[in-house]
């Protein structure tokens, strides 16, 4: 290996200083974070972590079915990889393998829950067909089948790339020597990927371990280390010292995976040339693999089937009219367009200087001498463990009330350090299969060392670079973990805005947004698919000595035209007065949302704010961590969480206005509507199952209603409220412990961390009766679904969510008091129709939409109050 030379350290170093600041010192505030108490620093937050049975347990959980779905990965991304480089199966075959099982990739991770839901629930599309529910996909198995899907993708990508340099003339060879197939395979095939195979099972356990969007949806009862640390960070009573300890925990499979992959490299070694060779027929190989392969991929594609159907009726599964208007009411959106170029523009960019990132940390890594090198292996696996949940969060912590923050640039940023290990192995598994003397040679010549990386070491690995690329866009397009924390109003991207729809239980258009993005990425694959066989030819060619390097050239310069064409495209969308609007973030519904600006359009406030929509989790975080430096001048949220946030931060100015509340509030917010529970039914499934209409909660907890009831969990939903103080005013502690213990039982897996999580189970008809919030089963009924709702007889308790302007000391602070003001004024009769409880003096509610049995909290709400009722829960289960 040559030695090391100043343009090394020229690009070394600034990359350990981009790592540095976007990665080990956000993270280092986690770190501290996770030793702050109220009396300095020290370990009690990490003694009060282990000492809890449910962490336990969700670390035990969490190592075993991502261990599985590892080895399970890992062998089939093997099968899949051999069947298009080491058999003679039909080219059309190999072709459709290689890009179809790439589709997951294409496609949000929020979603595939919803996928294996309505493909393999109770009245999934697969159900249907086969007539009976196949399996239970709640808990164990529908995480197994979901870590599978989401991690065989990024592993055959390892190792499809590491097998293009296996030289082929070896397999004859060995056959020529009389080794049997099973020597020839291990000594030829397995052998030299030894340090891939054990790169794509680090990596599948690692996505599996950290991952969330999963086990949100289908991981049911069976508790993972990442619900376990969203449950603890953002709760319905948010612990970021106890969130802290659990992410920097989660951090030691990074440490491990360093330690296998250092171990794994010595089996590495390096080809001088590589020389293509026909592969001995054999046909029940090819047929084998190709039924295997075939079946492989039609397994993994017959899960988002239901995508490309759901959208398109008028309420599936009950309703398979075909219809279009789910398509028109996404399109019709004002704001899809801006929201789209927005995510075009990041994924561009991400794409582009990633993969210069990831490419030259490689580059370094493998074949240069230069001191410290192995750092950048730590890095690759560090980036790979840290959830993109953690690394949004350290961002938010991080950069709070710095130029980046709500900027364009935080959201590349953190996607270059949040996908930074596939590109990295990718690249690194392609340069270490070359020749190692092509430097030594090139410097012998008079060539420097950036001169023979672009003439000899690039054109050789062109096609791997494209890949990246590829990999860079696709997943900047499709997350939502690691930026959900830090888009904007103004950065807002579409799959933010999926994550928007998912809090509003707005699944058809979950579905079509997905689309968007698909068909997005499917065009980025193709034109990268296009570019890389451009690559690959002029790879070979080089090899055998012909001079392609004007070919390679023109596969670089088309992903900078391309990258700059999208980036040009979205830049169209910026305006310079978009930040002087007055900012308006909410956890509201899609009612909510809508009387807000249905009132302040009228009122003639058009264009001088914006609106972004969070769940009560993702606002009460921001509120939490941010304070002040929140992106919001003006919020809507649970009144307990703004009184909170007053205490600790001192944030929100006094109202300039009188508000004539029924109850009087503090003096810097006032209430805007009162959420109202309520029991609600699927009317097909209570018919399919002969059940009852149920009248109380109580009703629930019948044996008929075992596997057949949803109910929010109040650990991470403060609807849950909602369902205890029911069940303890009517019953009282006792006895309301067993009601509350049977009705637990009776819902099985279908305990949701988010209010919106029972309706979603009663709609797609996994379960015939829930307890959750009243309007959304009003606007199911209204919009023709098979949703009806009761006002049980334990009553129908209310939840305020109040209004509150932040103290910004700035030219929008009277505008965003106006704001607020017309808002209270002008929206209260439409929230009236969709929130029945009235509020301010004079209001009245019709008897048609009052909640029957409509009652009031005994206390104030509180988060000491909440905490009782989350002890309670704990106690019953």
């Amino acid at each position: 290996m040559l030695n090391v030379k100043p343009e090394m350290r020229v690009i070394y170093f600034p990359i350990l200083l981009l790592f540095l600041a976007f990665l080990i010192l956000p993270l280092g505030i986690l770190c501290v974070q996770s030793a702050q108490t109220t009396e300095g620093f020290s370990f009690i937050n990490y003694v009060s972590i282990f000492s809890n049975q449910e962490f336990i347990d969700s670390i035990g959980n969490s190592v075993k079915v991502s261990s599985l779905t590892a080895m399970i990965t890992t062998v089939l991304a093997f099968v899949l990889a051999f069947s298009i480089h080491c058999t003679r199966m039909y080219q059309s075959l190999k072709s459709a393998i290689k890009m179809g099982i790439l589709i997951p990739m294409l496609l949000p991770t929020i979603t595939y829950g919803f996928a294996i839901m309505y493909s393999f629930g109770n009245q999934g599309l697969i159900t249907k067909l086969f007539g009976n529910q196949l399996f239970e996909i709640y808990g164990f198995n529908g995480l197994l089948i979901g870590y599978v899907i989401y991690t065989l993708p990024a592993a055959f990508l390892l190792l499809h790339n590491s097998f293009q340099y296996i030289d082929q003339k070896f397999i004859t060879v060995s056959k020529l020597m009389g080794d049997s197939a099973i020597r020839s395979f291990f000594k030829v095939i397995v052998r030299p990927l030894i340090g891939t195979l054990g790169g794509a099972f680090v990596l599948s356990f690692i996505l599996s371990f950290t991952d969330f969007g999963i086990p949100a949806s289908v991981g049911g009862t069976y508790g993972v280390i990442a619900t376990y640390l969203y449950q603890v960070m953002l709760g319905s009573i948010p612990d970021l010292n106890g969130g802290a300890v659990i992410a920097v925990l989660m951090l030691l499979p990074a440490v491990l995976g360093v330690l296998l992959l250092k171990h794994l490299e010595k089996f590495n070694f390096h080809y001088d040339k590589f020389a293509e060779s026909e592969l001995f027929p054999n046909k029940g190989r090819d047929l084998f693999f190709g039924i295997l392969s075939s079946s492989i991929l039609l397994a993994v594609l017959s899960v988002f089937v239901v995508m490309f159907i759901a959208p398109f009726m008028n309420g599936f599964p009950f309703d398979l009219t075909f219809t279009l208007k789910h398509v028109t009411q996404v399109l019709q959106s004002s704001d899809l367009v801006a929201v789209y170029k927005n995510s075009i523009l990041v994924a561009a960019l991400t794409a582009l200087f990633g993969t210069i990132i990831a490419y030259f940390s490689a580059l370094l890594n493998v074949r240069t001498a230069i001191k410290g090198k192995s750092t950048i292996d730590l890095i690759a696996m560090l980036t790979n463990t840290v959830p993109g949940m953690v690394l949004g969060i350290s961002y938010l912590l991080f950069f709070n009330g710095s130029g980046l923050k709500g900027t364009f640039i935080i959201l590349i940023l953190c996607n270059i350090v949040h996908f930074f290990t596939t590109p990295y192995l990718m690249a690194k598994n392609s340069l270490s299969k070359m020749n190692p003397s092509w430097e030594t040679t090139g410097e012998l010549l008079g060539d420097s060392w950036l001169k023979t990386v672009f003439r000899v070491i690039l054109p050789n690995s062109a096609s791997t670079v494209v890949e990246m690329f590829s990999y860079y866009f696709i997943n900047a397009m499709v997350t939502v973990s690691g930026i959900i924390f830090l888009v904007s109003a103004q950065t807002s991207l579409v799959a933010s805005t999926i994550k928007e729809l998912q809090h509003f239980a707005k699944f058809n258009e979950i579905f079509v947004l997905s689309l968007l993005i698909f068909f997005t990425n499917l065009l980025m694959k193709l034109l990268c698919d296009v570019l890389q066989k451009k690559a690959m030819t002029s790879s070979i060619k080089i090899r055998r000595g012909k001079p392609m390097l004007k070919n390679v050239k023109r596969v670089v310069l088309s992903l900078l035209v391309l990258s700059f064409a999208f980036a040009a495209v979205a830049c169209g969308n910026q305006t310079n007065g978009e930040a002087k609007k007055v900012v308006i973030q909410s956890n509201g519904d899609e009612e909510a949302i809508a009387a807000m600006e249905d009132a302040l359009i009228e009122a003639g406030y058009k264009g001088k704010y914006v609106i972004q929509a969070l769940g009560t989790s993702e606002l009460g975080g921001k509120i939490l961590a941010e304070g002040k430096q929140i992106d919001a001048n003006l919020v809507t949220m649970s009144s307990y969480f703004i009184e909170s946030a007053q205490q600790q931060h001192a944030m929100f100015k006094d109202l300039t206005f009188e508000t004539n509340a029924l109850e009087k509030s503090s003096t810097f917010y006032t209430p805007i509507l009162a959420n109202t529970g309520s029991i609600f039914v699927n009317t097909e499934v209570i018919k399919q199952k002969g059940l009852p209409m149920p009248t109380s909660i109580k009703d629930l907890t019948k044996p008929e209603f075992k596997g057949l009831v949803s109910i929010p969990n109040i650990m991470d939903s403060s609807t849950g409220w909602l369902l205890i103080q029911a069940i303890v005013t009517q019953y009282g502690k006792e006895e309301g412990k067993k009601v509350l213990h049977d009705l637990i039982v009776n819902c099985g897996p279908h305990v949701e961390s988010s209010g919106s999580g029972p309706i979603k189970k009663v709609q797609a008809g996994e379960a015939a009766a829930g307890f959750g919030l009243r309007h959304q089963a009003v606007e199911a009924k209204e919009s023709g679904q098979p949703i009806d709702f009761i006002d049980p007889l334990e009553g129908n308790f209310s939840l305020t969510e109040s209004i509150a302007v932040v103290d910004k000391d700035d030219e929008t602070t009277k505008l965003t008091m106006e704001i607020a003001e017309v808002i209270i004024k002008n929206a209260r009769k439409d929230l009236l129709t969709y929130y029945p409880v009235a509020l301010y003096e004079g209001e009245t509610v019709a008897e048609t939409n009052k909640p029957a049995h409509s009652m009031k909290f005994k206390d104030p709400l509180t988060v000491d109050l909440l905490e009782q009722h989350q002890q309670f829960f704990k106690s019953a289960k």
